[in-house]
């Protein structure tokens, strides 16, 4: 799909698909809202997929 194919109205966009970008979209789509997520990696997980830190873990 061409970007301008891609373009469209959403009422969010949401930078990251870690875990609080996941969040965020389960709660706008909720919501009843259009949302679009953009992530730099090749699919979700954020930093805490992306980079391995043994013994490291998240505050949820």
């Amino acid at each position: 799909m061409s970007d301008a194919a891609s373009a469209g109205h959403f009422d969010a966009i949401i930078i990251g698909g870690g875990i609080s970008g996941m969040y965020q979209l389960y709660r706008l789509r909720e919501m009843g809202m259009s949302v679009k997520v953009y992530e730099t990696g090749t699919g979700v997980g954020g930093t805490w997929y992306w980079n391995r830190y043994p013994g490291a873990r998240f505050d949820s």
